[in-house]
């Protein structure tokens, strides 16, 4: 089972009455773009509620928010018909957050996803190394209040959650010391050893397997767990430590958040982090649905240098081969690179979300599926050029054309002149590489017309230079312009 489709209306930064659609074909992973503030993070934090298990009870004190909480503070209070909407590819009816309604973990699906999914911020992983100071790096509340908390654990004769088995030690902590008291809390105690002490070496075994694929095999990792217990003398429960202890090449680094780059310390994060996923999720269980593996990364790659994100792809295709993956991010670039990495594959979507800001200056995604392509970056210059923005309008003509030369080029297999940086993949490698495949056709006389008319107007419109000073472009050579891209048209075979 995959999801096929995510709808959002009147959340956090996509305000009603619109419904933003994020289209995921049969099932495929998501690559989305999104300029600073143009709602990728709302997106995030729309699958994070959506499938958050515990949004709607009492567990480690905190109460999860309602839909309302998340209106958009912008978008008209009266309105009350916002939603978080979820499609599968099972046929059925999809799964609806409303405004007015508790999640649906009712719903087996989402039940089943919420159990199978992980959703990564930049934010989680300073968690791991980066917000602790002085001493050693305790991941334990990290570990079973939120990586490991749904993890099923064997517990006398059955099973349990390492999340749960916590809480029923916390909730033994007895308010005197009289009859029973101090052995019940101490059973508790002894009770979550027990069952989560055969975890943390199986989560460092894997996490190091994950680490591998980085240019790191010099570090290993171990999780130190001395056992929690219970101190009389202080009332209070003692030893909550799971201590990140890291060796580099056989040494270990006493304080390595202080030691090491910034680096191998997202790559160390990443890695537990995805050791955590794998080893947590529940066993398919005979002739019942297999529910989706959900993984959504926003911008976690931000530590990260180009050689170091490429390993992730990597990682990503070897451990979540059948996890459904949602990857969000700011650079451009890296964006880029993710598309031409998997384009081939078939298995992927490319979305985009930009910023607008309308009359009223309150702040709006827009939101282009990557399907629209040049005709779509022709409509808006066009549009553009009705709004006397002639400078934007001519931003997207040349968009639009760099667009439809990229198409040409991978449609009939046209070399183009490689590059390592992607940026300068420009407009003039693949016009180049164009104009080559249709002398080697010898069809070059035939579209020579085309060919001229598109030549004169790169040196006015379809040029970068030309939109630094919009006072250099006509309205006339901008209509010429959006024209000519729309009108080349060339027969390879």
């Amino acid at each position: 089972m995959k999801l096929t489709k995510v709808e959002i209306k009147d959340f956090r930064g996509f305000p009603g009455p619109a419904t933003y659609s994020f289209d995921l074909g049969d099932g495929k992973n998501l690559i989305v773009y999104g300029e600073n503030g143009s709602g990728k993070s709302s997106l995030f934090r729309a699958l994070v509620e959506f499938f958050n298990l515990d949004g709607d009870t009492k567990l480690f004190d905190s109460k999860g928010k309602l839909f309302a909480d998340y209106k958009n503070i912008f978008s008209d209070p009266n309105l009350a018909d916002g939603h978080v909407t979820v499609h599968f590819d099972d046929g059925k009816s999809p799964a609806v957050w409303s405004f007015s309604e508790a999640r649906p973990l009712a719903d087996a699906r989402v039940n089943g996803t919420a159990l199978r999914k992980g959703c990564l911020d930049y934010r989680a992983l300073l968690r791991t190394n980066f917000v602790h100071g002085s001493g050693k790096v305790n991941l334990f509340d990290l570990v079973v209040k939120d990586l490991l908390a749904h993890y099923p654990v064997s517990v006398a004769g059955g099973t349990g959650e390492i999340g749960n088995l916590w809480q029923g030690v916390l909730g033994s902590k007895p308010s005197n010391h009289r009859g029973r008291n101090i052995e019940q809390v101490q059973q508790m105690c002894d009770l979550f050893n027990q069952a989560a002490s055969p975890v943390w070496p199986d989560l460092a075994k894997k996490a190091e397997q994950i680490l591998i694929a980085f240019p790191y095999s010099d570090v290993s990792l171990h999780l130190d767990f001395p056992g929690v217990d219970y101190d009389i003398k202080k009332r209070e429960i003692i030893q909550a430590e799971l201590n990140l202890e890291v060796k580099l090449n056989e040494q270990t680094i006493p304080e390595h958040q202080h030691f090491l780059n910034e680096a191998r310390l997202s790559a160390i994060a990443l890695s537990l982090y995805f050791a955590g996923l794998l080893i947590s999720i529940p066993a398919a269980v005979p002739e019942a649905p297999e529910y989706p593996k959900l993984l959504v990364l926003d911008d976690v790659l931000i530590g990260l240098d180009m050689s170091n994100r490429m390993p992730v792809l990597k990682i990503l295709q070897e451990h979540f081969a059948d996890w459904q993956i949602i990857l969000l991010t700011h650079d451009r670039v890296w964006y880029e690179i993710v598309r031409m990495q998997t384009e081939a594959s078939k298995e992927w979507q490319y979305d985009k979300l930009y910023l607008k800001i309308p009359s009223n200056g309150f702040d709006m995604p827009v939101h282009r599926p990557h399907e629209s392509g040049w005709p779509d970056f022709l409509k808006q210059a066009r549009q553009h050029l009705t709004d006397n923005d002639e400078r934007a309008a001519a931003v997207y003509a040349r968009a639009a054309f760099e667009g439809k030369l990229q198409k040409y080029c991978d449609k009939n297999a046209i070399p183009v002149r490689y590059r390592s940086d992607p940026r300068q993949m420009d407009a003039q490698s693949f016009w180049e590489a164009v104009k080559k495949k249709l002398e080697d056709k010898e069809k070059l006389a035939i579209y020579q017309t085309s060919i001229n008319e598109i030549e004169t107007y790169r040196k006015i419109v379809l040029n970068p230079l030309s939109h630094a000073n919009a006072t250099t472009v006509t309205r006339p050579e901008i209509e010429g312009a959006i024209e000519a891209v729309e009108n080349l048209e060339f027969d390879f075979s």
